[in-house]
């Protein structure tokens, strides 16, 4: 019995041994697998990127609800085109559908749904594109996104920021060949019964989506400075809205800046930022209030990359006697460049039809008594002919 016990014992214990060691060795690789993968966020703790790899889902106080990686039971879709290139448009977009809490998937008394009553979609779409050639298509857009709602970004950046909409102007390598900019944008936009107003986030939170895109926008078209964008300075407020109604006063506070406005007319006067390379206003007719109208816009830059953004919408000639600079002159937009103790500045208005008819005393009067006012706050000689 003793030995046939010292016999059968390694080959009954070897077996034993080796599967023993199998699982260990096994439990050891799957072990390290996993904590690589929660070390590189690969697969299967992976995070979602959006807008070629510029925005990444996450958590904290700085990120967006959009980007959030509990989205609390909304669904989200992304879209995106081919990668930017330089002189080419590219746009990609984020959309986050939820429901109320209010909302059940019971019929209502007259036999209908009332999830759709409650439904809500916000959708941020980005977009990296040379600024429109045509005059109308690009006084439009300067009307959207130089809007007196958002404030310009710290340290010399070119670019403003609110909390629906944001711009910013990529270097002159990245122009196109007819010398266009081109600029990145973010803009947030909503579909709800709710009645939500559109939103991304707070300024801070727009601001590192649009210089995160910003980056990897430039980085793609091959034209990316050696320092990447970045605003380390607080960010300015975004208001924008000092609630000035335009009746009998000038608006924006800028003197010459006047219209003969009726009982009737309906206009609110926005006062932007008001700094020595920038200052906006903005005047919206609000006459029909479901669908308010930009009926007024006043520029003045001496930021380069902002000025560029009105390239050809003006002769490089002399408006007439008087006008000190060049640019045009006309009953819808005044533009007009001069230099202020050797820095080149711009001075910008445009009027719809309506506002164009009751300045007073008139468009072009009114153009120059406005930037003659804000060149003397600038400490800038005068710009135009004083009458």
């Amino acid at each position: 019995m003793t030995g046939s016990d010292k016999s059968e014992a390694p080959a009954t214990l070897a077996p034993r041994r080796r599967r023993t060691l199998a699982v260990l060795l096994g439990l050891a690789v799957l072990a390290g697998a996993g904590l690589g993968t929660w070390a590189t966020d690969t697969w299967p703790f992976a995070k979602q990127s959006f807008c070629w790899g510029a925005w990444e889902e996450g958590a904290g106080k700085d990120v967006s609800d959009f980007l959030a990686e509990d989205t609390h039971g909304a669904d989200r879709t992304s879209e995106q085109s081919a990668a930017p290139r330089k002189g080419k448009r590219a746009t990609c977009s984020v959309t986050l559908r939820t429901k109320s809490a209010s909302s059940s998937d019971t019929d209502d008394a007259y036999g209908g749904s009332s999830d759709a009553a409650d439904s809500y979609e916000q959708t941020v779409t980005a977009e990296v594109a040379p600024v429109p050639r045509g005059a109308e298509a690009r006084r439009a857009w300067l009307s959207s996104f130089l809007d007196a709602r958002s404030a310009p970004l710290p340290d010399g950046l070119p670019g403003l920021v609110g909390n629906s909409r944001a711009a910013f102007v990529l270097p002159e390598k990245c122009d196109t060949a007819d010398g266009r900019p081109t600029v990145v944008t973010v803009e947030g936009s909503t579909d709800s019964s709710l009645g939500a107003a559109a939103f991304v986030g707070s300024e801070r939170e727009v601001a590192d989506l649009l210089l995160s895109l910003a980056n990897k926008a430039a980085g793609q078209a091959g034209c990316a400075p050696g320092k990447p964008f970045e605003a380390a300075s607080p960010l300015a407020a975004a208001d924008g809205d000092d609630n000035l109604s335009a009746q009998g006063s000038e608006l924006c506070r800028i003197p010459g800046f006047r219209f003969d406005l009726g009982k009737d007319d309906r206009y609110r006067a926005r006062v932007g930022t008001v700094g020595d390379e920038l200052q906006t206003c903005s005047v919206a007719d609000e006459t029909d209030v479901r669908n308010p109208t930009e009926a007024a816009q006043f520029v003045m830059t001496s930021q380069p990359r902002l000025a560029a953004l009105f390239a050809g919408l003006a002769h490089d000639t002399s408006p007439g006697k008087g006008w000190r600079g060049k640019g045009e002159v006309g009953d819808e937009q005044g533009l007009l460049t001069a230099s202020c103790d050797g820095t080149p500045t711009l001075f910008f208005m445009q009027l719809d039809d309506l506002a164009a008819d009751r300045a007073d005393p008139d468009p072009r009067r009114v153009f120059a008594a406005t930037a003659n006012s804000v060149a003397d706050r600038v400490g800038c000689p005068p710009v135009a002919p004083r009458s």
